[in-house]
């Protein structure tokens, strides 16, 4: 069997696209033979008909280029950059025009009929997921809480033990799904951090462990070592395994996430000449002790200024269900965002800046 055949064949939507092309090719020339046009016609009929069914097969624009149909990074870069930096003026508008300044608009605007037709949104539509990843989005360990998607997981995979990638994994308990995934699928280390547990879940296979780092310590925005269990700030952590980068973080601390990014940006400040450290961020956030909207959004934005974009979104409606918060509000929502800022980027096609520091 040929490439291309063997591919088609992987791929049942290409063929049957395929398949529907050449049944409107063969009614085509049936129509063109009926209604008698000339050689000519018959030609540039074939001709046209030819250069589609080349364009599904080969993947062409079908701009007359020749060139893949697929985005070079660059091209697309410059296009989700677009369309994330619309929603930000969107949002801005949006809070001036109803609400004249951010101090005053809620976390939900839309608790009522009529403040439904006035603002028919949440603070979770201000902030969508609106720079598309460069390459697939997978979702990596369980579903439902735990697991979390993962922009462009492939790339991770392809990654050699020389450039393995560092990942760091604050809020464990006791579900290690994503964790052990990670570690099944790429040559990825894992340092992970949770202060109400000892160890790992159970889900870590025995095989992992040699790529797997637990201590029992709490993240923060100001490292307090004489908390028991300690509590570190990120910074402070990266120095004591050896890092200056971290390729994947994933976070779901309950509330710490404002604190601890903060805490990020100030000791890898943008004033001193510092890349924010981290390729891509996985968190879950809580609106809950008292956090406004004008106190989320500013947060929000700090991130966006360090280069961050969303990349997907999704709300942990456990949040809704269990009543977290005291009441039914939606406080709870998944992000993913990666650094578009980052030279080290794996999913940007930069190598990964990982250092070393396996124990």
């Amino acid at each position: 069997m040929t490439t291309a055949a063997s591919g088609l064949c992987g791929n049942p939507r290409r063929l049957m696209q395929l398949l529907w092309l050449v049944a409107a090719f063969m009614f085509a020339v049936a129509l063109v033979r009926s209604l008698g046009g000339g050689d000519g016609y018959h030609t540039a009929a074939r001709g046209w008909m030819a250069s589609r069914v080349q364009g599904l097969v080969g993947g062409s624009r079908g701009d007359g280029t020749g060139r893949s149909g697929r985005l070079s990074m660059a091209e697309h870069m410059h296009a989700a950059e677009r369309a994330w930096g619309k929603t930000v003026k969107q949002r801005h508008e949006l809070i001036r025009k109803d609400f004249g300044d951010v101090e005053k608009l809620p976390l939900y605007a839309a608790v009522s009929g009529p403040s439904y037709d006035a603002t028919p949104y949440t603070i979770w539509d201000l902030t969508p997921a609106s720079y598309g990843c460069p390459h697939e989005m997978e979702r990596v360990g369980r579903m439902g809480d735990g697991g979390k998607w993962v922009c462009g997981m492939s790339r991770y995979e392809k990654l050699s033990r020389a450039h393995s990638c560092v990942v760091y994994s604050f809020g464990v308990r006791d579900e290690s799904s994503f964790e052990n995934e990670l570690l099944s699928r790429t040559n990825c280390s894992v340092w992970a951090y949770d202060f109400d547990v000892v160890d790992f879940g159970q889900q870590l296979e025995d095989a992992n462990r040699p790529r797997a780092h637990f201590m029992q310590a709490g993240v923060a925005g100001e490292t307090n070592a004489s908390k028991s269990p300690p509590f570190y700030s990120l910074a402070d952590l990266m120095k004591m395994n050896g890092h200056d980068y971290i390729d994947i973080l994933k976070m779901d601390i309950e509330f710490f996430e404002y604190e601890t990014m903060d805490g990020l940006d100030r000791d890898f400040s943008l004033a001193a000449g510092h890349e924010f450290p981290v390729g891509q961020f996985m968190v879950e956030l809580h609106l809950l002790n008292g956090i406004t909207a004008k106190t989320f959004l500013e947060w929000w934005e700090r991130l966006e200024g360090r280069g961050m974009r969303p990349t997907w979104t999704e709300p942990n409606l456990l949040g809704v269900t269990l009543g977290i918060g005291g009441n039914k509000d939606p406080n709870l929502a998944e992000y993913t965002m990666i650094n578009v800022h980052d030279r080290r980027s794996v999913v940007l096609g930069g190598p990964s800046g990982s250092a070393a520091g396996e124990g």
